[in-house]
């Protein structure tokens, strides 16, 4: 089985009021880690894949992340988001250590991934973070995404945020595709919110001004 999720935030004990949904009944951060294991256990086995996007840990030391980290059963595949830095800085060492199963403890770490998956026989782009106009949103490629926690990104196409806080579990492909193969592709050239251009560098300076204020009012 392949999964998705993103943001869990091992070790951060605010983001039990942050984010309460799913959260609300773990008391602290010690407990909120023992359950988030036994949930990411329960669900995924040492054969199978996960796709994490983004944001593993809250914690400044490497070796609670290691902790957490040998843990968790599957071939895990981080796409970094921005609370991974000591992952990203330390990366060998991830890759390369062996966790309970007997995988290492990240299979893979990258900032982007344009994933090809004959399961599903769509291309998925994978990315921390939601992107308003990503790589093959014409053709139908489905983006997924995290960061926003438990909201949704107010933006058009096949686009999904499979973030924990969202969703209370972690997705498989056919939740994905149950989501998103009915939405419409989406392409922004001759759109209606295209400024009208001139050949006038002051002036369409002026105009993109003009549009960069309307946007953010």
């Amino acid at each position: 089985m392949i999964y998705f999720t993103s943001d869990l935030h091992f070790h951060h004990q605010n983001i039990i009021k942050f984010c309460p949904t799913f959260r609300q009944n773990f008391g602290d951060s010690q407990t909120m880690n023992k359950e988030l294991i036994a949930l990411w256990n329960e669900t995924v086995k040492p054969d199978d894949i996960v796709y994490n996007l983004g944001d593993v840990s809250f914690s400044h030391h490497l070796n609670e992340i290691e902790v957490v980290l040998k843990e968790l059963n599957g071939k895990h595949h981080l796409i970094l988001g921005n609370h991974d830095n000591l992952i990203a800085q330390n990366q060998e060492r991830f890759l390369t250590k062996l966790k309970n199963d007997g995988n290492p403890m990240l299979s893979s770490v990258q900032d982007y991934l344009k994933l090809n998956l004959k399961e599903l026989k769509r291309t998925l782009i994978l990315f921390h973070y939601p992107i308003d106009e990503w790589d093959g949103c014409h053709k139908g490629y489905y983006h997924l995404h995290g960061h926003i926690h438990d909201r949704m990104a107010k933006v058009k196409g096949k686009i999904l945020n499979v973030g924990f806080d969202l969703h209370g579990r972690f997705l498989t492909l056919d939740d994905i595709d149950e989501f998103l193969k009915n939405l419409p592709n989406v392409s922004h050239f001759g759109g209606d919110d295209e400024i009208v251009l001139c050949d006038d560098v002051c002036k369409n300076a002026k105009r993109i001004k003009d549009e960069l204020l309307k946007t953010n009012t």
